[in-house]
C-alpha cells in the first residue's frame, strides 16, 4: 500500500519503537535487522503456510542458512508501510538465523527499481519486494527471479515471473465497505467515495470492488469518486468541495481511515455530521478514535499489516524447500463500528495514535512506551 501520509507520522512510530532512524528506513535507505537463531527444521505448517490450493515447487532453492532477506520497500512515508515493516521483523525473527538487509524506496519507482538491483548485487538469498506500481518494477523483478526466489508483498505486479504473493483482498476489502455503507443507509442515499492514489494497485482493485457491490443498490447514488492520496489535508479541501456541491451527502465509502480524518473535520465544520449517516474505512487508529469519540456508524475493514509477516514467513518456507502457495491472501477482518473500541490502543501509549493493526502483534515487537 503507498500513501502519501506526512513522513512525520512514520517518524513518531520510529521514535515511539526505540528504533533508530536507519533502522525504520525514516531518514536512511538500508538497514539490517538483527540475526536469530532457532529451530533449523522450518516447515509451512509450522509456519502457518497454507498447504493447499496451487501451490510452487521450491525445492531448487532450498540452502542452509544463515539466510539474508532482502526487502525492497516501497516507502517508510507512513504508518502503514512502518508498522508492516515491524511485522515483517517479527516475521523473520521466527526463521532461524535470518536477517533483513531493508531499502526504502522513499516513494520513488525508480529508486526501488536501483534498490532492487542492490539487493541482488547484495547476494540475498531471498527478495522480498513491497511494490510501489504494478507494471514499472515488472523487468527488474523478472530479472532478479532468474537468481533467487521472489515474494512479492502487498501490491499486485504485472509479471507473472515471481514465486509467491503475500497478498491483500483489496477488491473483497472494497466489496465489504461498500456493501456496509449501502446497508446502513437501507439501499437508499447519496454517497461520495475517497479514494486514494490515483492508478495504483491497491486502489483499482478496491474501486473494483466497491463498483460491483454497488451495482446491486440502484438506490445508492454516487455523487463523486476523488482521489485524496491517503492525505488528511487533501481530503479535507475535497470533502469541503462536495459539501459546497451537493445539498444531500448520507455517506462517505473510504477505502481508508486516513483521508475519513479530514474528511470528517470538513463535515463537521459545516455542521453536517448528522446528515452523513454511514462512514467505511480501515483500521488507522486516529479514524478509528474519531468513529468511537463522535459515535459514527458504517463499517470498518481491516487492511492488515500483518502480510508483511507472512512475506517474511515465505522466504522462510522458500529457502527450507518447502512448497508455498502461488498466492497467501492476508483475510479481511471486519469489525463493526459499535465495537471499535476493543481495537482502540491505549491514547497514553506515545505513537499509537497510527498504530495499525497491533492486536495480532505481540506485545514484544510493538512499539515502545516512553
Amino acid at each position: 500500500m503507498r500513501m502519501s501520509a506526512s513522513r512525520s507520522l512514520a517518524v513518531a512510530i520510529c521514535i515511539a519503537a526505540g528504533l533508530t532512524a536507519a533502522g525504520c528506513g525514516a531518514t536512511s535507505d538500508k538497514s539490517d535487522s538483527g540475526s536469530t537463531t532457532g529451530d533449523a527444521g522450518v516447515t509451512a505448517a509450522k509456519l502457518g503456510i497454507p498447504t493447499s490450493g496451487e501451490m510452487v515447487d521450491t525445492s531448487k532453492w532450498k540452502k542452509d542458512g544463515p539466510w539474508t532477506i532482502g526487502y525492497a520497500d516501497a516507502s517508510q512515508s507512513n504508518s502503514w508501510r512502518v508498522f508492516a515493516w515491524q511485522y515483517m521483523q517479527y516475521g523473520a525473527s521466527q526463521l532461524p538465523n535470518t536477517k533483513i538487509i531493508h531499502t526504502n524506496a522513499n516513494d520513488s519507482t525508480s529508486k526501488q527499481v536501483s534498490d532492487i538491483e542492490d539487493l541482488m548485487n547484495r547476494n540475498v538469498d531471498c527478495l522480498i519486494v513491497g511494490a510501489l506500481t504494478e507494471k514499472a518494477l515488472s523487468p527488474v523483478i523478472a530479472q532478479a527471479s532468474k537468481r533467487v526466489p521472489v515474494v512479492i508483498s502487498e501490491g499486485k505486479v504485472s509479471t507473472p515471473d515471481y514465486t509467491t504473493f503475500a497478498s491483500l483482498n483489496t477488491v473483497g476489502m472494497g466489496k465489504l465497505q461498500a456493501e456496509g455503507v449501502a446497508k446502513e443507509l437501507g439501499g437508499k442515499g447519496n454517497v461520495v467515495i475517497l479514494q486514494g492514489v490515483a492508478g495504483s494497485g491497491p486502489v483499482v482493485q478496491n474501486l473494483e470492488g466497491m463498483k460491483e457491490t454497488l451495482k446491486k443498490y440502484p438506490g445508492i447514488k454516487v455523487l463523486t469518486t476523488q482521489y485524496t492520496d491517503w492525505s488528511r489535508d487533501k481530503a479535507k479541501s475535497q470533502m469541503e468541495n462536495a459539501l459546497q456541491a451537493f445539498p444531500k451527502i448520507d455517506g462517505v465509502i473510504s477505502d481508508s481511515g486516513l483521508q475519513n480524518s479530514g474528511a470528517f473535520e470538513a463535515v463537521k465544520a459545516a455542521g453536517r455530521e448528522k446528515e452523513v449517516k454511514a462512514w467505511s474505512a480501515d483500521t488507522d487508529q486516529s479514524f478509528l478514535r474519531v468513529i468511537k469519540d463522535n459515535d459514527l456508524k458504517g463499517i470498518i475493514v481491516n487492511r492488515p499489516t500483518q502480510v508483511g509477516e507472512n512475506a517474511a514467513k515465505l522466504c522462510g518456507a522458500i529457502l527450507s524447500g518447502q512448497p508455498v502457495p502461488k498466492t497467501w491472501a492476508t483475510p479481511n477482518q471486519v469489525i463493526p463500528t459499535a465495537e471499535v473500541g476493543k481495537y482502540i490502543a491505549d491514547p497514553a501509549i506515545p505513537g499509537s495514535g497510527q498504530w495499525w493493526d497491533w492486536w495480532n502483534l505481540p506485545k514484544q515487537w510493538l512499539p515502545k512506551q516512553g
